[in-house]
């Protein structure tokens, strides 16, 4: 085999799988994670291959023969939680078939739970604990040349039966040292990905990241449970997104860090030098209620930022508290107003089946969100995900179906005291129908969409959705 040659894969998942009964309005997005690992190695004198199966459409058999084929000794999948169970069968059947390939796998998932996932697959050969920007070409090193690799920091692997963790890297990285992403080895690229319906203004579209990590330490995001916090420079973000214009045509931009205006001076820098290179590229973001203000919404409108989402996650404060948010309502109510006064649109992200929901706070959420002025809503499932503060107190607070496979956000595996599966559901359709049927978001969405059979045809799967019995 060829130690040369290293297969990055992201699992085959259908939309079914990411999006539940919403797979209909869902999409396929580039795989951040491996394209800039990819991006890595190839610096330091490697070949990487990528196969996103979700975007090719391709299954197993068809990702096992060209992993065959290749003959590439490494072969690294990443998986977050909702894929896990996806990456361990695809890991045991490539293993089966190429006998002699070492399996990696990161992300994180793997992060969160290094031991439990290497037990239950025992296919996987080694696990990338963290970020992998360095301890992934420091192993490549170390294994081409009949090394073990076990010393590398951030690492667990197998000897003799038992697992073995080399700790943590703690060590920092200068994002600007890092290649721009393996956008050219990326089958079908940008066409291939749709973006998800009403998401953006223009295509092709792409995501991006600008930075890492999160101050926020929401007990449900695994993103505050480390303390890495960095940005690339406004310099090295502004010619990143030349280049995505130049050679790809890209004309807006998701940026898809967990915060976007946590780094207040370097966001005002690139937001100027958006201004004055006038890249004419529309774009859309996060951020955190608590973080922004008028000078800087106007700044980011200015720039081209057309939509801003934040994590609201519930209408009823103490909830809130509970969920260690560290916002109030009043704040939610505030950053949205300067949003919309700044000409940006502003979308809410809930989620329902919280510690200590009652049918009182689910309908003081549904009611906060329609008369808090945003313009858009998601709801999603509680979910105490693996490596997170609430996945160890979930049992205190209702029935917890602590399974991995069916942690993707819109099926619920947790049920407060009192509740079921099928209310919390009813309750989530009743909350879209109550938000979307509304004149208002009506005319406002049919007035964003140029197309007006893609404003229909996102109508109907949206009421088809919400309208469905469950069976």
């Amino acid at each position: 085999m060829n130690s040369n040659k290293i297969i990055f894969i992201q699992p085959p998942v259908s939309l079914g799988e990411i999006y539940g009964g919403l797979a209909k309005v869902g999409a396929v997005s580039p795989p951040l994670n491996l394209l800039l690992l990819a991006a890595i190695v190839r610096e330091h004198g490697y070949e990487p291959r990528i196969i996103d199966a979700p975007a090719l459409g391709i299954g197993y058999e068809t990702i096992v023969r060209l992993v065959r084929e290749s003959g590439a000794r490494f072969v690294a999948i990443t998986a977050m939680t909702p894929h896990i169970m996806q990456a361990g069968k695809l890991a045991e059947m490539i293993k089966h078939e190429c006998r002699d390939s070492v399996i990696l796998l990161g992300g994180a998932h793997l992060t969160a739970a290094p031991e439990e996932t290497m037990d239950r697959f025992p296919a996987i050969d080694y696990g990338f604990i963290g970020e992998a920007d360095r301890s992934l070409p420091e192993f490549l090193a170390v294994v081409s040349h009949k090394e073990q690799g076990r010393e590398i920091k951030g690492i667990i692997s197998r000897s003799n039966g038992d697992l073995v963790t080399s700790g943590r890297r703690t060590d920092k990285i200068d994002l600007d040292s890092l290649p721009y992403y393996a956008w050219d080895i990326l089958d079908g690229f940008p066409g291939r990905y749709k973006t998800p319906l009403f998401s953006c203004h223009r295509a092709p579209a792409t995501p991006i990241l600008t930075s890492r990590g999160c101050p926020g330490k929401c007990i449900f995001c695994f993103s505050g449970c480390h303390n890495t916090l960095a940005t690339y420079s406004a310099d090295y973000i502004v010619k990143l997104l030349k280049h995505l214009k130049d050679r790809y045509g890209i004309k807006e931009f998701m940026i898809y860090d967990d915060n976007f205006v946590m780094f207040k001076n370097n966001l005002k820098k690139t937001l100027s030098l958006l201004v004055s290179e006038k890249l004419d590229m529309t774009w859309s973001c996060n951020a955190r209620v608590d973080m922004v203000n008028e000078e800087v919404l106007a700044l980011m409108a200015k720039a081209g930022c057309w939509q801003i989402s934040y994590g609201i996650e519930t209408g009823n404060q103490t909830i809130m508290d509970l969920m260690e948010k560290r916002i109030s309502k009043e704040q939610v109510a505030r950053a949205v107003a300067m949003t919309r006064k700044a000409g940006i649109r502003a979308v809410g992200y809930f989620m329902i089946g919280h510690f200590g929901e009652t049918p009182e706070t689910i309908e003081e959420t549904i009611q906060f969100a329609c008369s808090t002025g945003l313009d858009d809503f998601r709801m999603s499932f509680f979910t105490p995900l693996p490596g997170t503060k609430a996945s160890l107190v979930a049992d205190r607070y209702g029935a917890f179906e602590n399974d991995w496979g069916k942690m993707n956000l819109f099926t619920p595996v947790f049920l407060p005291h009192g509740m079921t599966k099928e209310y919390l559901i009813a309750n989530q359709k009743r909350a879209i129908r109550k938000f979307f049927f509304r004149p208002s978001i009506i005319w406002a969405y049919l007035k964003m969409v140029r197309n007006p059979f893609l404003a229909l045809q996102g109508a109907y799967l949206l009421a088809s959705y919400v309208m469905k019995r469950r069976k």
